[in-house]
């Protein structure tokens, strides 16, 4: 996992200010919540680290690395949204496997990824079917297994468990 750091960032959307001089530092292998009432500025911060927003002004750093003019894909960033965004005509495994076919993996790595991720999601019993055909809950895991599956250097999650199995 990599370090992130945001410095004096602001993300202005015409005369509204979504995000003021917001500072923040996470380390390599760091888990940080950002809590707060809703339109307080956490999924614009979210999306500006991604690089799915540019920052007003300020600094977003990976690894040590600004990442400022770099686009979303050259981040190594997963993103689980609140509200997946699965692909309704592959199956359960074949969304997971989605990513992979970005890293020209062989067939068997790429199966051996996902069944390893399917695994540890519980999902393993699910990988044959369309995402219409699972749960809610499933389907969050599922939006999650494909994050993992990529192995990037950070992950970011935006509620990613607010429609997940109780028991899980």
């Amino acid at each position: 996992m990599s370090t992130i750091e945001i410095r004096k960032v602001t993300k202005r959307f015409g005369d509204f200010v979504a995000v003021r001089d917001a500072d923040l530092s996470v380390g390599a292998g760091e888990v940080l919540c950002l809590l707060g009432p809703s339109g307080c500025g956490k999924t614009t911060t979210l999306r500006m680290i991604a690089g799915l927003e540019r920052a007003t002004s300020g600094d977003v750093i990976i690894a040590g690395r600004r990442m400022n003019e770099l686009p979303p894909e050259k981040r190594d960033i997963a993103m689980v949204f609140q509200f997946y965004a699965l692909y309704p005509a592959l199956t359960v495994g074949q969304n997971i496997a989605m990513p992979l076919h970005y890293e020209r993996l062989s067939r068997a790595d790429s199966d051996a990824r996902v069944q390893k991720v399917a695994q540890i999601m519980h999902l393993t019993g699910v990988l044959d079917r369309m995402p219409g055909q699972i749960s809610e809950g499933e389907k969050q895991r599922l939006a999650v297994a494909r994050a993992i599956v990529r192995d990037p250097s950070c992950f970011l999650f935006d509620e990613p468990l607010s429609r997940l199995d109780v028991e899980l």
